[in-house]
């Protein structure tokens, strides 16, 4: 059994397939598809991934990519898929592909500490005091919301494009999209939810921190302490010294930088990220524990994550930002959370 399970690893990892050649069966510069990023993700231990990515449109390409080796690849996931645990009626997988694509992540519900403590270094006065917060489950898109989601949502729709839409430096198909106002990005999951029959929104801030954090508590950033460039290797999207020595002058193809303890990709960096809750910089102070939702009303939305715009410090899980909700920009997007169904 641990031989197959190696085995299985050994071809749906990077080092069994390049991510080039599995995106449109040849190299591409134009960075990772879905399904691709799906299948860099795979856990060996996790049985229902394997198949789905058998029956998936990858099927063909792995066929031919094995040659004779086709038929025990076959056997071994037919034992895999016997050998499965069930499903229980409910349960949400660690990681889904909704049907249009877009991969989720599961957050699980419990209690977090959020905010930064005074010590920390870059800290700004709005991001205490530190307080805990409890959360019921969750899924998040594991990257931010592309240009090639966008594009289908805006010939649905008849939605206005948004601003640098046409800009050929920020519209690649797997580049974030930018140029969106929180209104837009509102639209976007109404839409999400007609289309797929799930509830989507944006998270709140609560959400956004916890899943930031990647299970790591009180550490600034979502990898750890670290600086983002320390050892001469960038961990996320910004603006160092120059805007392009992270490799990328604005915007990055989704996923370029290691993901955090969730999976969760350009969590810090890439583009700052629209919440759900009007900003009150004192809010911290007064908050529920429970599932906080933001201020009832205010001026201001809140942004989260810093962008390839940003500094090191706005990079960090506890720093707030915020905007009219007006707003949009080259550096602002969006993903959004799925809502889990509590009833039985």
């Amino acid at each position: 059994m641990t031989f197959l399970i190696n085995w299985l690893s050994s071809i749906t990892r990077p080092g069994g397939f390049r991510t080039e050649e599995i995106r449109a069966g040849g190299p591409s510069a134009s960075g990772p598809s879905p399904l691709a990023t799906a299948l860099d993700l795979c856990l060996p231990s996790d049985w229902r991934r394997i198949t789905a990515v058998m029956n998936s449109s990858l099927r063909p390409l792995l066929l031919r990519r094995l040659g004779r080796n086709a038929a025990w690849l076959a056997l071994a996931v037919a034992i895999a898929a016997a050998l499965a645990p069930p499903v229980l009626a409910g349960a949400s997988p660690r990681r889904t592909v909704n049907p249009l694509g877009l991969s989720l992540q599961l957050i699980p519900g419990g209690r977090y500490l959020l905010g930064s403590p005074p010590q920390e270094a870059g800290r700004y006065w709005n991001e205490g005091p530190q307080h805990w917060v409890r959360l019921p489950p969750f899924q998040i898109m594991a990257t931010e919301v592309t240009n090639a989601h966008y594009a289908r949502f805006l010939q649905e729709t008849g939605h206005t494009p948004p601003l640098y839409w046409l800009d050929k430096t920020l519209n690649a198909p797997h580049q974030p999209v930018v140029g969106v106002s929180w209104r837009d990005a509102v639209a976007f999951a109404a839409w999400l939810s007609r289309v797929t029959g799930d509830t989507y929104r944006l998270p709140t801030e609560a959400e956004w921190e916890v899943a930031a954090r990647g299970s790591l508590e009180a550490e600034p950033f979502p990898w750890g302490a670290a600086p983002p460039a320390a050892g001469g290797r960038f961990r996320a999207n910004y603006h160092p010294n120059d805007y392009a020595d992270d490799g990328f002058p604005l915007t990055a193809p989704v996923g370029r930088f290691p993901p955090n303890g969730y999976g969760l990709f350009d969590m810090a960096g890439n583009v700052a990220e629209w919440c759900q809750d009007w900003y009150d910089p004192a809010y911290y102070g007064h908050s529920p524990e429970e599932h906080p939702g933001g201020p009832a009303s205010g001026k201001y939305r809140v942004l989260r994550g810093g962008s390839w715009y940003s500094r090191a410090r706005d990079l960090r899980c506890a720093a707030r930002q915020f905007a009219p909700p007006a707003t949009a920009d080259g550096f602002i997007g969006f993903r959004l959370i799925r809502v889990i169904s509590t009833s039985p």
